[in-house]
């Protein structure tokens, strides 16, 4: 602090702690119980209070602290973090329009985006659920009112996404240090009835634990691993706010806070197995129980929201590295580019989140939809990462293989604890990621193959140049045709030219490329070349965090004395309709899909924003 002002990174952490653990820092109100309400009848004895509080412990301690904050948070994109990123890193560029061929590692990361996905779907529901359900501590007459009023507030909160986080993130920080300074204080309250609890940061506690449980130890993972739900969201949001901001919101407050807090609730259990029932609340006094289940609602309305705008952000980001058709992405702040608004995802999240409100009707329930998906988004990314150091950081195998298998081991035995839970609600997101892994796949395949296809049909430049040798241009403005090839002469030019039979007075090739980059700087934003006196080649570069529109691009060709503004201009654009192709072809299922998602897809032109009546579609075949 200088002058009595905060420094900036201790007002980043403020705000990291609304933004980035909101998720993680509601684990509280269903971690615990869950370990022993997970259909393997584990008792509350002291020994096994203690052995779940150890590993609860230590998987905060080694996850968050060791594996991501130390380790992967360090694999930032151009500053950006996500599971996505992490394939930006090591994922070749596309090829004059053609996007690289898919990888084992490529399949790996899109299902580990669709499990992150469906995380972002189970997250609002349980957090909400689980705050709401408070109420019946208070009263066991509030239990008809459990769901409706939880219906209420996702209704409302999806409802407000629009709006953007930007606006109502100003009280997230307040509101969470509220929840964090209640938690940790609740904690030491339940730990002072019963200290020995503490002797659970001893990790002969875990091992002793698991030895004795067996298989039964291996499913109580699964339920442990809900203690860290939300770390995913460190690495996501890191462009938001840096990583050190981070680091320090997890060491001042949050860390100590779940510490305390989860070894509370243990002691609690220790002086009074029924406190096993309802853990977190418990350890408030009676007349503190209203004031702590309006901050619990409120801590996971944030919670909720920061995994609802990540789900926001993870389509933004798979639509432009070519995973998902194009649809509406809305921008909500002028700070942070990666805070987008996707209406489609709003309203598939509302859906579905209600759905399993209603179906479910229980936080205990739902926890079993849970943990599969927080536990394999850990797993691909710890694969992930050691792509990325191998590849880009050029670690040799002696220094990635350890650090990663040790990672792996525990989260793997992680996923092994959640797989029991697939029967009872663990398809949920096994289902969504299916459905997502298959979506992304064929539309990626389709994309590829319709790039080869205008690649193939697509002329060098000197060819074109020689063909017009001596035509004049006989028709009066400038020609702008979109073309995915950044060096060739795409056959939408030449189709054209063949059926008017005249060229216009000025044509240009209008190319835009997705960069590897998050933001690209409005000085790289286009390059211009000028091929012959009346054809110009543009090529426009947009961030994968970006929205590719036309006003942009207009503005950087004014620099290089390109006018593209005026009303003479006219922009064309293939219309490409999907035929069997007559070998290599996709199968007939995947064809329709693809099909499908295409005439759905909100096109290029839409997203750029052109003009409609300085647009002109191309009717074009495309043979798959």
């Amino acid at each position: 602090m200088k002058d009595g002002k905060a420094s900036p990174k201790g007002i980043m952490a403020l705000a990291a702690l609304g933004v980035v653990f909101g998720d993680i820092g509601t684990d509280p109100l269903y971690a615990f119980r869950q370990c022993f309400h997970n259909g393997v009848n584990i008792a509350p004895t002291p020994e096994n209070v203690t052995g779940v509080v150890s590993l609860i412990l230590w998987s905060l301690i080694f996850v968050v602290s060791i594996k991501y904050l130390t380790f992967v948070m360090r694999a930032d994109h151009e500053g950006e973090g996500g599971i996505l990123a992490l394939l930006a890193l090591v994922l070749p560029a596309p090829v004059r329009g053609v996007l690289p061929r898919a990888t084992w590692l490529t399949f790996l990361i899109v299902i580990g985006a669709g499990m992150l996905f469906g995380d972002g779907v189970i997250t609002p529901a349980i957090s909400v659920l689980s705050a709401v359900e408070g109420l019946k501590a208070v009263t066991p007459a509030a239990q008809p009112y459990v769901v409706p009023i939880t219906v209420a507030v996702l209704m409302a909160l999806f409802a407000l996404q629009s709006r953007g986080t930007q606006k109502i993130g100003r009280i997230f920080g307040p509101v969470m240090i509220v929840w964090f300074t209640a938690i940790a204080v609740t904690g030491v309250a339940g730990i002072a009835k019963h200290p020995a609890v503490l002797w659970a940061i001893d990790p002969r506690h875990l091992l002793y634990f698991m030895a004795s449980h067996g298989f039964a130890g291996v499913v109580v993972l699964g339920a442990v691993v809900l203690s860290v739900s939300g770390v995913e969201a460190l690495y996501a949001d890191m462009s938001h706010f840096g990583r050190a901001p981070i680091a320090l919101a997890w060491y001042t407050m949050v860390f100590p806070a779940l510490l305390l807090n989860f070894a509370g609730q243990g002691a609690r259990v220790l002086a009074d197995p029924k406190a096993l029932d309802a853990p977190f609340f418990a350890l408030v006094p009676s007349w503190g129980l209203y004031p702590m289940v309006a901050v619990a609602t409120a801590a996971t309305i944030i919670a909720s929201q920061a995994l609802i705008s990540g789900a926001f952000t993870l389509a933004g980001q798979a639509i432009e590295l070519g995973f998902l058709p194009s649809m509406r992405v809305l921008h909500t702040s002028k700070e942070f580019s990666g805070q987008v608004f996707v209406p489609f995802i709003n309203v598939l999240l509302a859906v579905v989140c209600l759905m399993l409100v209603i179906t479910f009707r229980t936080s205990t329930k739902l926890a079993d939809a849970y943990g599969l998906a927080v536990a394999v988004t850990m797993t691909v990314t710890s694969i992930g990462y050691f792509s990325v150091v191998r590849k880009k950081f050029g670690w040799n195998l002696l220094a990635a293989v350890p650090l990663v298998g040790a990672f792996l081991i525990v989260d793997v035995s992680y996923v092994a604890g959640s797989i029991p839970k697939i029967p009872t609600g663990g398809w949920i997101p096994l289902s969504i990621c299916v459905a997502l892994f298959a979506t992304a796949t064929v539309w990626r395949a389709g994309r590829r193959r319709m790039g080869q296809s205008y690649l193939n049909q697509s002329v060098p430049v000197a060819d074109f140049l020689a063909e017009t040798r001596g035509s004049k241009g006989s028709i009066t403005g400038t020609a702008v045709f979109l073309t995915a090839d950044p060096e060739g002469i795409p056959f939408l030019l030449r189709h054209h030219r063949a059926h008017t039979e005249a060229m216009h007075e000025r044509v240009v090739l209008l190319t835009i490329l997705m960069d590897n980059r998050p933001v690209v700087a409005e000085r790289d934003r286009v390059e211009v070349e000028t091929l012959a006196p009346a054809l110009i080649r543009v090529t426009a570069r947009f961030g994968f965090m970006e929205q590719p529109l036309l006003a942009p691009i207009v503005r950087a060709c004014t620099r290089f004395g390109l006018a593209l503004d005026d009303k003479s201009t006219t922009y064309f654009a293939a219309d490409p309709v999907v035929v069997p192709g007559a070998k290599d072809t996709l199968h007939a299922w995947r064809r329709a899909l693809f099909g499908f998602l295409l005439r759905n897809a909100q096109p290029l032109t839409a997203t750029m924003r052109i003009p409609a009546d300085q647009l002109t579609k191309l009717g074009l075949e495309i043979a798959l």
